[in-house]
C-alpha cells in the first residue's frame, strides 16, 4: 500500500521515476573444428526505451512489422522479428556480426505452451510477454529459462548446417524489446 501511495504521489508532483533496467548475460565463443574459443563475453545492462535498435519493415498483408535489436558488444548483436500476429506460434532469434556481409543466423522457437516456448534444434526454454490488441499479439519481452546457444555463420557460401560462432545468452537473461 506504501509503494502504491508514493507512487501516486511521484506521478501527481511530476517527479520521474527511474525506469528498471534489464541484463543479458551472454558469452561469444568462435567455433574451431569441435573445440570452441572464448571471444567475448558480458552482462548488458540496457534500458529497453533507449538501447534497443528498431528497425520498421513491411509485415504480413501489410500489417507492422519491427526488426528489434540489442547490441552486445561492438561486435555482436541480438535481434528478434516483431509481428502482429493473431496468435504468436513461434519467433526466431538472429545474431548480427558488425562487418560481416554475407552472414546468417536464425534460430526458431516454437510454442510450448501459453507463454513458453522451446528452441526447435538444441535444448533451451523460454518465457514470453506479449502485448495484446485488437485481433492481434506482440512479443514485448523474452525471458531466457535455460542457458540457450544461438548459431551464426560468417559466410552463406559455406556448407549448410555449418557454423562458425555462438553466442550462448545465459539463464535469467531478459531481451525486453518495448518499453
Amino acid at each position: 500500500m506504501k509503494r502504491q501511495l508514493g507512487l501516486a504521489v511521484a506521478l501527481a508532483a511530476g517527479i520521474a521515476l527511474p525506469v528498471a533496467a534489464e541484463t543479458v548475460t551472454w558469452e561469444a565463443r568462435a567455433v574451431v573444428g569441435s573445440g570452441r574459443q572464448p571471444l567475448a563475453k558480458g552482462t548488458k545492462q540496457y534500458s529497453p526505451a533507449k538501447d534497443i535498435v528498431v528497425r520498421e519493415r513491411p509485415g504480413k498483408d501489410g500489417t507492422p512489422a519491427w526488426q528489434k535489436s540489442l547490441v552486445l558488444n561492438d561486435t555482436f548483436a541480438l535481434s528478434v522479428s516483431v509481428y502482429r500476429e493473431r496468435s504468436l506460434d513461434g519467433f526466431g532469434l538472429v545474431i548480427y556480426r558488425k562487418g560481416d556481409d554475407n552472414g546468417f543466423s536464425w534460430d526458431w522457437f516454437d510454442r510450448e505452451r501459453e507463454g513458453r516456448f522451446v528452441k526447435l534444434q538444441g535444448p533451451g526454454r523460454v518465457a514470453i510477454q506479449t502485448k495484446k490488441g485488437p485481433g492481434y499479439e506482440e512479443l514485448v519481452s523474452i525471458e531466457f529459462l535455460d542457458d540457450i546457444v544461438l548459431r551464426y555463420l560468417d559466410d552463406m557460401s559455406k556448407p549448410p548446417g555449418t557454423h562458425t560462432h555462438e553466442i550462448l545468452v545465459r539463464k535469467g537473461s531478459v531481451l525486453r524489446v518495448a518499453p
